[in-house]
């Protein structure tokens, strides 16, 4: 990590040309630093046009601030000085694109070797997958000059109309976005190595479905116990076996994940604190602050977790500079949001691989752990005679929301389990 803090000195040359560090005046330091509130920073390299140039950011008032804003550059550093430097910016509108006589055909397997070598546990099946089945016809053979948005348009809405071959029905809303994400970060990556001007893809935005009736409330998908134990049967990773199993039974949401940290977790009491989150700032980046509705929570960790959380910070423990405020899914920074999707879809593609005969219903993050949480929570309540009041408050506490949300959003799940009680009784 390259996150520095303010030196109160400056280097000058005396008069004889010799370097000297003098210390900063009041007015210097006060204008540096916001009048002493903010005194990290961090200071990178990046490449672009095949030149190596040097940023250095703004000041924050934690360090953890600067290393989280680090990580957001280091995702993609071009994204990041167009967002957040005026000066920059301006110097990098200064650069001529590269234009090429390759082809996208050409680049789309640099962009796997990318998604590899630098996005670390990122799945590349889906996307491989999803240029030759549904991309490379349309694109393969333009060279990087020729996409326009009108091209893209095109490919979209011919995309939009496609029949799956497999039920003669218009392919999914779900699967058509995955196509729609991997020409995506296909495009981002050009845009990054200087190829083209714009992300035409982002422009667009995701495929949405014309049919739906948005005053029809959509039905919680979650799992049960035994489709999460098929699922994580598969998952052949011990980082990622421990933490699909601990969002399983904690239902926290992905930024509350990412941002929790070792000492948030109180193993000789069975306690987890959760109390921060990643958030969306106004630019489009990320930052970690207070968590969802400023309710902080205490809340049991699940004998079903508890090996794994301790083993995992076993592990970090052994390594060079560990402490207490590493997180506890990535040791010193946290896993990118996006290498989580990846290894659901990941883990997904080889259960259906596993079970080709059985129908997998493919859950987000939210639907994996939340979801499916309060599902298990209040079937079995239900099971041991909890009254229903007392399990929605026990739904409520564990995942931080008022018990009027967690009663209207889970209601249909008590709904389920009456009816099922009904058949049994009529039957």
């Amino acid at each position: 990590m390259a996150v520095f803090q303010v030196k109160k000195y400056k280097t000058i040359k005396d008069e004889n040309g010799n370097k000297i560090q003098i210390e900063k005046t009041k007015e210097e330091w006060n204008k540096e630093t916001k009048n002493g509130t903010a005194t990290w920073y961090f200071s990178d390299r990046y490449e672009i046009n095949n030149e190596i140039k040097q940023y250095k950011s703004g000041v924050f008032a934690l360090k953890r601030e600067a290393e989280a804003e680090e990580r957001l550059f280091l995702d993609d550093p071009i994204k990041y000085i167009l967002e957040h430097s005026k000066r920059a910016k301006n110097n990098l509108k200064l650069e001529k694109i590269i234009y090429t006589n390759k082809t996208l055909n050409y680049y789309f397997p640099k962009f796997i070797e990318y998604k590899q070598d630098y996005i670390r546990g990122s799945s590349t099946y889906t996307d491989k997958r999803n240029w030759l089945l549904h991309i490379q016809e349309d694109f393969g053979d333009l060279y990087p000059e020729e996409l326009t948005l009108q091209k893209t348009q095109i490919w979209h809405e011919k995309s939009n109309k496609l029949i799956n071959p497999k039920n003669n029905d218009l392919y999914a809303i779900k699967t058509k976005n995955s196509w729609h994400t991997t020409l995506s970060e296909f495009f981002q990556y050009l845009y990054m190595n200087g190829l083209i001007e714009i992300n035409y893809s982002r422009v667009i935005g995701c495929f949405k479905n014309p049919n739906e009736n948005k005053n029809k409330k959509a039905k919680i998908r979650y799992q049960t116990e035994e489709e999460f134990n098929l699922f994580m049967s598969v998952v052949d990773d011990q980082f990622w076996y421990k933490f699909f199993n601990f969002l399983f039974w904690h239902g926290p949401r992905k930024g509350e994940q990412r941002a929790l940290r070792i000492n948030d977790i109180l193993l000789d009491y069975d306690s987890i604190t959760f109390d921060e989150t990643y958030s969306r700032t106004k630019d489009g980046g990320e930052k970690i602050g207070s968590i969802k509705n400023g309710k902080i929570r205490e809340i049991y960790l699940a004998k079903q977790s508890k090996k794994y959380i301790s083993e995992l910070i076993q592990f970090y423990q052994q390594m060079e500079g560990f402490n207490k405020d590493w997180f506890l899914f990535g040791g010193y920074s946290s896993i990118y949001k996006n290498r989580i999707d990846d290894k659901l879809n990941y883990y997904y593609d080889k259960l259906e691989e596993k079970y080709p005969s059985k129908k997998i219903v493919r859950l987000t993050h939210h639907e994996f752990g939340r979801h499916s949480h309060a599902s298990y929570l209040l079937n079995e309540g239900l099971k041991k005679g909890i009254p229903l009041e007392e399990i929605y408050s026990i739904i409520a506490q564990r995942l931080g929301d008022t018990i009027e949300v967690i009663k209207k959003t889970y209601a249909h799940l008590y709904e389920k389990e009456s009816n099922d009680k009904a058949k049994n009784i009529l039957n």
